[in-house]
């Protein structure tokens, strides 16, 4: 499994975290499935009534689900939610306890869903990948590590505006 990120959405994850630095912020990432692998060609950010700390963020859930709504209306059902992304301001993008259990409540609701982790500051971002699986016979649910892949995202896929806001 592979998660493509579209250098777009990548571009404005970093703008994002940079903006908020030294505080966390994040939000949702909007794409498709591709089989195992999961493209992601835009992102929705924090919200406008989101609240931002020095380890942890709260989302503007409403104002998300607007931009997911509008994002799924306006690209005729192509663009989809897969995951969430956030920032570990001056940290480094692994998984913490608490990134987990947000990993495992999501795949309750979302089929294998991702999450990516932006850390650093200023120039300097790196990110990390996982993808929740769902329990199986002799098996716990896990966030396993994937890949990142950045590509160009073509002027004749379907996109949304990406809202940072």
């Amino acid at each position: 499994m592979t998660i493509w990120l579209g250098r777009d959405a990548a571009q404005v994850i970093i703008e994002q975290a940079n903006t908020f630095f030294p505080l966390e912020t994040g939000g949702v990432l909007l794409g498709w499935r591709d089989g195992e692998d999961r493209v992601v060609v835009d992102i929705v950010g924090a919200g406008p009534k989101a609240l931002h700390g020095r380890h942890t963020f709260i989302p503007d859930h409403s104002w998300q689900v607007e931009q997911i709504d509008e994002a799924f209306r306006n690209t005729a059902g192509d663009l989809d939610y897969l995951g969430d992304w956030h920032s570990h301001p001056a940290g480094v993008a692994a998984m913490s306890s608490e990134d987990r259990s947000t990993l495992r409540r999501i795949s309750r609701r979302v089929r294998h869903p991702i999450m990516v982790i932006a850390a650093g500051r200023n120039a300097n971002w790196t990110f990390g990948g996982w993808m929740q699986l769902r329990p199986r016979l002799l098996r716990r649910s896990v966030a396993e590590c994937q890949p990142i892949q950045y590509f160009a995202v073509p002027s004749e896929w379907p996109r949304a505006p990406i809202s940072a806001e």
